[in-house]
Formats: structure tokens, C-alpha cells, sequence
């Protein structure tokens, strides 16, 4: 963004709708009076899958010997709806060929269906069962392993917890995030409910249980503002040793519906909670190096920015706000030590894909690619870039084709 556009976002992001109508003029002014000259730009190898894509960007979709590559395949690619079946599959090492595996109901445009892997030879992807939203874990031929009759949102990195949350009341909060089917017997209107919270299950037990509720997370050093709101929890992820996990706790305020974020974690027995000093506003995030945290957040020190927290610890700093002023989708390659990232349209529709050197604060452009002005709020397709098992490759989700499309681009010189 620059300056201008700063000024402006700071002005309005405290009310949705109008931030919303506010981009969408502008961005419909500049593509019209100056569209880019090129759809893709980058000097890197792009092999494009139409009527293909993978979801968030805090997932890995390749197996673990990286020959294989997880997707969704759409069977309409002009639907607007996230409604009906799609299928789930995987591509083989060339890219050519797609293995379906199976069908679900339970998807969204921007996670999909939590498509991911629980080891070597076995995926989970969350399912609609007739009566309400679950999990199914399926070996690499489809055959049914399991059922869960809970949906999931992240494997740990062991590969023996996942976690999960009420999707039915994520998709009231944060519309576009929940399913197609709501489950029954769960009342989603209940502001500050005691039976619904996050989920941890042991595929060794293959049990699930409660850690704690939206209700204990609300009452958790609560603020003013967090009365008479609608509360929910989102946006698991498991720290690298899969000892601790993160998670967003967010209130939508009455009928101005701002939604206020905090950042907590939490041991894997919903104890030894930490509140970390983010200030109203956490969107997205990657652990990174142990214990560290990087999101795109807002602190009484620094405003908005790529922020640096420390697991159990009051330390904040921020990446160069010239360099890193905007929001995007971090993913972590233990391997390479490098993040990956990306930004919203641009004024012109343009999303940039780029590299983070966290400790050198160094910022390298892998492409830009257009996104045309339909695909925006709950239809959306945001790159969500993901790392290979090597770092040597990022698998992303585009539009600049014109038809929603999976992506990988392979790095020079790795």
C-alpha cells in the first residue's frame, strides 16, 4: 500500500462493509484506467491445473516423500457457491495426473476441506455424514480407515493430534469459513456457549476431548468490549514440536459486526494458557524457529505490522513496515529458513508471491499475478502459498488464468 491507501484503510478497516465497498471502487477505477499489461509476471516456472485447488496456506500438501500432491478438484469452475460435492484427490510427482480419492460436502473457498496428511499413507479431509459435520481418514487408494464425528483443522506435525473447532459457528462469524450443512442439535445463536470450544484428538486413542470452551476463552482476562458480543475460536495451528498450539480467539461486536482478535496458546491438555500482546487484530501467522510467532497483528507499540511474538513471552518486534506493510499468508520451511508470503489484489488486481529472510529482514519477489474483480470476498482465491517437504518448491492457489487454478512454481538454482 502507499500512503494514500494507507490513510484511507486506516480510516475505514473499523467497519467491514464500508472498507469493502471502498476497495472495490477503487480497484474497479484503476483496472479500468490502467489494467496490467501481463496477467503473470515472473521469471520463475509456473505449471498451472485449472478447475483445481488446495485451500489455506498453513497446510503442506505434498506427502512426505514429496511425490505426491494433495487437491480439490471443482466440478463447476464457474461456481460462486461453496454448495454441493467436490472431489479430493491427489497429483502424482508429474503433475499430469490427478487420483480422486473421494467426494465431500464440507469446503469452503479459502481452507477447502482441511484436506491434509496424517502420515505416509494416509489423509483426512472433514466430511458431511448426514447429521452433521465430521472428519474421514482414508488410505491412498480411498479406502475409509476412519470416521470422526468431529471435523478436524490441523494434524500435528507428529502426526498423533488434530485439532478442531465448530465450523457452524466460524461460518456465522466469519462468513465464507463454514459449511454448506450446519449440524444439528448445535445452536450457533448462544453468544458465549459452555459445550462448544476446541477439540484435541489422539489417533493412537482415537478419541477426541474438550480442552476448553468459547465461554473459559471469554472469560480469559476479558475486555470490555468482549460483553454482548458473539464469540468463537479459529485458526489452530501446532507449534513445530507439537508440544503447545496457537489459536485465535475473536468476537464479532453487535451490529457494526468488527470482529476484535487475540492471539493465545495453549499446552496440548488446554492448560498452562497464554495471552500474547496483540492489540485487537491477528490475522494470519506461521510459527517459525520453535517458539516464535510471525503474524500479521496489530500491538500498542508498533500499529499494524508483521509482528514478531515469542511463545509464553511479552517480546514484540516487526519487520521493516516500508518493506512489509501489508497483510498476506505466511507459511515456514524448516528446511530453507525461509518464509513464504504473499499480498490481497493490489489497485490494479495484481497479488504478489515473495520470499521473507527473517533475521536478514530481506524481501524477494517470486511474481505477480492478476485476480479479475469477481473473485472477491467469500469467492476470493488468495494465493495461500505453501512450501514442498524440500524447499525447494510452492504449491499456490490463482486466478490469473481466469478459472481458479492450482499452482506450483519451482525455484531457480534450489
Amino acid at each position: 500500500m502507499n500512503k494514500f491507501e494507507k490513510v484511507v484503510y486506516n480510516t475505514v478497516k473499523k467497519f467491514p462493509f464500508l472498507k469493502s465497498f471502498v476497495r472495490d471502487v477503487y480497484q474497479g477505477i484503476m483496472v479500468m484506467v490502467s489494467p496490467p499489461k501481463s496477467k503473470k509476471v515472473t521469471d520463475y516456472n509456473v505449471i498451472e491445473r485449472e478447475g483445481f485447488f488446495f485451500g489455506f496456506h498453513d497446510k503442506i500438501p505434498w506427502s512426505y516423500d514429496n511425490s505426491k500432491l494433495l487437491a480439490h478438484r471443482i466440478k463447476n469452475v464457474n461456481s460462486i457457491n461453496s454448495e454441493g460435492e467436490i472431489e479430493i484427490g491427489y497429483f502424482h510427482e508429474d503433475l499430469e495426473t490427478f487420483e480422486p480419492l473421494g467426494v465431500t460436502s464440507s469446503w469452503n473457498w479459502q481452507q477447502g476441506s482441511m484436506l491434509q496428511w496424517v502420515n505416509s499413507e494416509e489423509i483426512i479431509f472433514n466430511v458431511w455424514d448426514g447429521k452433521g459435520n465430521g472428519a474421514r481418514i482414508i488410505d491412498l487408494t480411498g479406502k475409509v480407515i476412519r470416521n470422526l464425528n468431529h471435523p478436524v483443522s490441523v494434524v500435528s506435525n507428529c502426526g498423533q493430534f488434530a485439532l478442531s473447532f465448530s465450523f457452524n459457528r466460524l461460518g456465522v462469524g466469519m462468513p465464507g469459513y463454514g459449511y454448506e450443512h450446519v449440524d444439528r442439535g448445535e445452536d450457533v445463536s448462544i453468544q458465549e456457549p459452555e459445550d462448544s470450544g476446541i477439540y484435541l484428538y489422539d489417533y493412537k486413542g482415537d478419541t477426541f476431548k474438550m480442552l476448553f470452551s468459547v465461554k473459559t476463552i471469554a472469560n480469559y482476562k476479558r475486555e470490555e468490549s468482549m460483553d454482548g458480543a458473539y464469540h468463537f475460536l479459529t485458526h489452530t495451528q501446532f507449534s513445530p514440536d507439537s508440544k503447545r498450539f496457537l489459536f485465535l480467539h475473536r468476537w464479532q461486536e453487535g451490529s457494526s459486526k468488527r470482529v476484535n482478535t487475540r492471539l493465545l496458546t495453549s499446552d496440548l491438555e488446554g492448560k498452562d494458557l497464554y495471552l500474547l500482546n496483540s492489540n485487537g487484530m491477528v490475522s494470519h501467522l506461521t510459527w517459525f524457529r520453535g517458539n516464535k510467532i510471525l503474524a500479521y497483528a496489530s500491538t500498542k507499540k508498533y500499529g499494524d505490522a508483521y509482528t514478531i511474538f515469542t511463545d509464553k513471552s511479552e517480546d514484540v518486534a516487526i519487520l521493516n513496515p516500508d518493506e512489509f506493510n501489508s497483510d498476506g499468508h505466511p507459511q515456514f520451511c524448516n528446511n530453507n529458513g525461509l518464509i513464504v508470503s504473499d499480498t490481497y489484489p493490489n489497485r490494479s488486481r495484481m497479488q504478489q508471491l515473495f520470499l521473507l529472510d527473517v533475521a536478514e529482514q530481506e524481501k524477494k519477489v517470486l511474481g505477480s499475478f492478476f485476480s479479475p474483480l469477481k473473485y472477491k470476498e467469500v469467492y476470493r482465491c488468495d494465493l495461500h502459498p505453501r512450501w514442498d517437504r524440500l524447499g525447494n518448491m510452492i504449491c499456490f492457489d490463482s486466478v490469473h488464468t481466469g478459472v481458479r487454478s492450482i499452482c506450483v512454481m519451482k525455484l531457480k538454482g534450489e
